[in-house]
């Protein structure tokens, strides 16, 4: 069976697009195999493949088992499987898998729905976003808890246990998150298929407008309130200056000396107290905001004068609102009106609410990921004391278990963690393929130089036609100094950069789907963004001037330069 054993990145890239420490990794992809598929599965009346690997580490990158993946799809009635679904599986298998038909009622997806209903009542779709809401209010507020804890005191087992009960904890959340997430996929195809189907919408142009604008995602909310503290700063002569003669280190550093900032201060550190778990990165060896709040400040200093935030939550609404009634009076039309806009409606507001569930999962891991890079970090720190570490950040490059193991018994770890730093450093500088078969070198498919391209083709996550200055971002630290109306080029975004996503043009991002972070972030604000453009970060530079046409479903580079950005700061 190994030699006919596939692994596939484009699902997993979805939630971890770039290169991922082994730390990472036996976190968050042990607990989804434990807590998540291998329970799916279950449900499913997949037992059998529940003891099969599910996620394996290659080349750096997050890969998925394509034959679980194709197993699942199979009992997924005909009517969800769209395109967007497909393109998680391997090329090969797509078209065989697209001419199936499934019933949506079926023996198999009505046994599916019971085992959902009645054996997890948290898992079903009318109460799992309630499951959710309760384990996000729990979730917020043993933050505020964890980020008081001291970890100096603390012993070696003491920390060793408290990292066993918060992976505990993170699970019993992901057992919540999971069907929520199935929901979000499985909800939108179809919301958008009735809207074609009875209300008229054959170009998907008003179903494209029926989930912006709506409360409770906290990416916006986050970027709103970094808003309003720019707006005090706009307005104060004393802070206005202090942001444009300084540096985000100088900056802070005047607002806790002088008088005047005392009262900025305090208001940031509200700011940070509530949102300072979000990550610069999409892995543990990112630090958070609260670790590096100078991000933070310069964030706010971009924001200075603009509401985009506002004006687009308010105008995004608007367009929400009348998408819905023209949908729901075309819906309504005709004999069998009635109850067709009551299903219509009924699958739009599951729609809404796990498209809202699926953005703020993340928002909520953080909370986790960021008492385990603290507990980490802190035995890090103690084995850098012992010799054992070169750095309390070299602890990124080992395992869960295995530090478990050398936590118990001090056992030499550095040729270990010297071979990972090597494959790691190895992997930032290359692409690994789409499908690797078992056994096959991650490495072989592609070469580390890429031929440039004048034109890259890719997917339309929202629409437009603009040109402007590319800003390619390899690291979060790219970000810094981003200036209003250029073009973001990057593997994919993160939550933690969205409060610099308004002031972008356009997105050109290598990975993503219709519902991943820079999808959503686009459309919310009508950015055209162009994702799957694949080697987008090979032909790109900083500076090019860019051409991002939706309509041709492309972006290019103009032969006439930009003049060049004024320098960053220090």
């Amino acid at each position: 069976m190994a030699d006919r054993l596939y692994w596939t990145k484009a699902l997993s890239q979805e939630f971890w697009a770039g290169v991922v420490t082994p730390l990472m990794f036996s976190i968050a992809g042990g607990l989804i195999e434990e807590r998540m598929a291998g329970k799916g599965l279950r449900i499913a009346g997949l037992k059998h493949l529940e003891k099969q690997p599910f996620l394996k580490l290659l080349g750096g990158r997050v890969y998925l088992n394509s034959g679980i993946l194709e197993e699942v799809v199979k009992r997924i009635p005909s009517v969800l499987v769209t395109p967007e679904v497909l393109r998680f599986l391997p090329e090969t298998t797509r078209e065989d898998l697209s001419r199936r038909r499934v019933s949506l009622f079926s023996p198999r997806t009505l046994r599916i729905l019971f085992r959902v209903v009645f054996c997890e009542k948290d898992w079903a779709p009318f109460s799992n976003y309630k499951a959710f809401d309760r384990a996000a209010r729990r979730i917020e507020q043993d933050g505020k808890r964890y980020a008081r804890l001291r970890l100096e005191g603390l012993s070696d087992s003491d920390l060793l246990d408290r990292s066993r009960k918060l992976y505990g904890q993170m699970g019993d959340f992901l057992e919540v998150v999971i069907w929520g997430m199935v929901f979000a996929y499985v909800a939108r195809p179809l919301t958008d298929r009735l809207a074609m189907d009875w209300g008229g919408d054959s170009e998907g142009e008003r179903a494209a407008c029926l989930r912006v604008g709506l409360d409770g995602i906290k990416t916006f909310e986050i970027n709103r309130e970094i808003e309003i503290l720019a707006e005090e700063v706009a307005g104060d002569p004393w802070l206005n200056e202090c942001f444009d003669s300084s540096d985000p280190e100088t900056i802070l550093a005047r607002l806790r000396r002088e008088e005047e900032g005392a009262g900025f201060l305090m208001r940031f550190h509200s700011f940070l107290e509530k949102y300072g778990h979000r990550f610069l990165g999409r892995d543990i060896r990112h630090p958070t905001w609260r670790e590096r709040p100078e991000t933070v400040v310069d964030m706010i200093g971009m924001n200075r004068g603009s509401d985009l935030c506002r004006k687009t939550l308010e105008r995004q609404k608007q367009k929400r609102v009348e998408a819905e009634r023209e949908v729901k009076g075309r819906v309504n039309r005709g004999v069998l009106g009635l109850p067709k806009r009551a299903l219509f409606s009924l699958v739009l507001s599951y729609d809404r609410r796990y498209f809202v569930l699926r953005e703020n999962m993340r928002y909520l891991a953080d909370i986790y990921l960021e008492q385990f890079r603290r507990l980490y970090w802190e035995m890090g720190r103690r084995w850098q004391s012992e010799g054992i570490l070169q750095g309390a950040e070299e602890i990124v490059f080992l395992r869960r278990e295995e530090i478990e193991e050398a936590q118990k018994r001090r056992t030499d770890v550095s040729c270990r963690v010297a071979e990972r730093k090597r494959e790691y450093e190895l992997a930032q500088g290359v692409r690994t393929p789409e499908v690797i078969r078992e056994g096959e070198d991650p490495y072989i498919a592609f070469t580390q130089c890429e031929e440039k391209k004048i034109e890259i083709k890719g997917e339309v996550a929202s629409s437009g036609h603009v040109t402007g200055r590319a800003r390619v971002v390899r690291e979060p630290m790219d970000l810094q100094g981003f200036q209003k109306g250029e073009i973001l080029v990057a593997r994919a975004t993160d939550p933690s950069w969205a409060p610099v996503l308004p002031l972008a043009a356009g997105l050109v991002l290598e990975v993503g789907g219709l519902l991943s972070h820079g999808s959503i972030v686009a459309r919310e604000y009508g950015i055209p963004a162009l994702i799957q453009a694949e080697g987008a970060l090979g032909s790109l530079r900083d500076g090019d001037r860019l051409e991002l046409d939706t309509d041709r479903k492309c972006v290019r580079v103009c032969p006439r330069p930009l003049c060049p950005r004024r320098p960053l700061s220090p």
